[in-house]
């Protein structure tokens, strides 16, 4: 039996890539509202997913094929930084709405539109007679052009990363759980951009100039952007709080919400949660919390905010650490693992419940169960 070459098998795995990224947006674009930290990394894997494609392509066949992509790629490089940046902001306090001010980090992109224009306005017969000189062609790839950008990604990485570090700087001494899950987060995120470009770079000088040893690295920094693709679309469906819009909507000032009598309110809503136990239910959402105490959902955040001095998040998931102590104590429980009891309990991921857990006990899981064995 004939083995799968490299090459070919580096294909496969972009196009499942591509078409994971698709799935994805299928899954993102079904929800009602589309706040900018998610449409921002959808674009970002949409981008990098095209991109990865490209390269997996690159050869003078497919070029000839489809000649109007040829150079695409020089352009998509242009909005790989600018979208990590502004997604690290909208991730870090910059709020969850677009403005006006972000589109002027789509201006690398407008210039090198200009820059590229003579090749991009070309025939397709003119092109296709240009790429018979595949190889030579080719060599432009590591010109001015994409060492500029090389340059421009770089200096936007650096930024988001300024960009995280005044964000930590600015957070309380106990964050709220879900800054706590994003600070974490988007180091992991950034720290993998940033090794990406680092391989970026020794590929694209290794092959530019043709040093030994390095000049597949070109290849293997493709593999590591459609491997990080896989991870944030995982990401995004098994912790969706990194995501949400929450802790915002909590914070905001209830002006004119027309509520009356939220101290009853909260009593019938803790009685709720007592008897009903909604918060075992991991897919338990803000709004379906509302529909059952038969409030709207903002006047829910006002009854939480205001009479437990906390958020959704901190309110939902304090029951679901009670919980997940009970049954830490609970001798007919051991069996169970620690983070399968609180998979039961309602937390959705190890990260939201150590986090959650931290912050309401000041330990972690296993040191609390260590003192309970202790004390027996």
């Amino acid at each position: 039996m004939q083995s799968i070459q490299p090459a070919l098998l580096f294909r496969y795995f972009v196009v499942a890539g591509l078409i994971n990224t698709a799935v994805f947006a299928a899954l993102l674009l079904s929800r009602r509202r589309q706040a900018a930290p998610s449409m921002l990394l959808l674009a970002l894997m949409v981008l990098v997913s095209f991109q990865a494609l490209l390269n997996a392509f690159d050869n003078r066949d497919f070029f000839l094929t489809f000649p109007h992509l040829s150079r695409v790629s020089w352009l998509n490089l242009t909005l790989v930084g600018p979208l990590v940046y502004l997604f690290t902001r909208k991730m870090t306090g910059d709020g969850p709405r677009f403005r006006w001010t972000d589109a002027l980090h789509a201006v690398p992109f407008f210039t090198a539109s200009v820059i590229l224009a003579p090749w991009f306005l070309q025939t397709a017969e003119v092109k296709r007679r240009l790429l018979q000189d595949f190889d030579g062609l080719s060599r432009q790839d590591f010109g001015w052009v994409n060492q500029a950008n090389l340059c421009l990604i770089t200096f936007y990485l650096l930024a988001s990363v300024v960009r995280l570090k005044q964000w930590e700087r600015s957070l309380p001494a106990s964050p709220h759980p879900v800054q706590t899950l994003r600070m974490q987060w988007l180091r992991r995120f950034l720290g993998a951009l940033l090794l990406i470009l680092g391989i970026s770079a020794l590929g694209f000088f290794g092959r530019k100039w043709n040093i030994p040893g390095i000049t597949h690295f070109y290849h293997y920094n493709y593999a590591a952007i459609v491997a990080l693709v896989y991870w944030l679309a995982w990401k995004c469906q098994t912790v969706p709080e990194l995501f949400t819009e929450e802790e915002q909507t909590e914070e905001k000032k209830y002006r004119k919400s027309g509520l009356t009598a939220p101290a009853a309110l909260y009593g019938k809503l803790c009685l709720l949660m007592h008897d009903q136990r909604p918060y075992l239910d991991p897919e338990l959402t803000h709004a379906s919390l509302a529909e059952m105490l038969g409030v709207q959902k903002h006047h829910l955040s006002q009854v939480i905010n205001e009479q437990s001095g906390g958020t959704y998040f901190e309110f939902v998931n304090g029951y679901r650490v009670e919980e997940v102590k009970r049954m830490l104590a609970d001798p007919d429980k051991q069996h169970l693992s620690i983070l399968g009891i609180a998979m039961e309990c309602g937390f959705q991921s190890k990260a939201t419940f150590n986090a959650a857990f931290r912050k309401m006990t000041g330990t972690t899981p296993s040191a609390w169960q260590q003192s309970l064995q202790l004390e027996v």
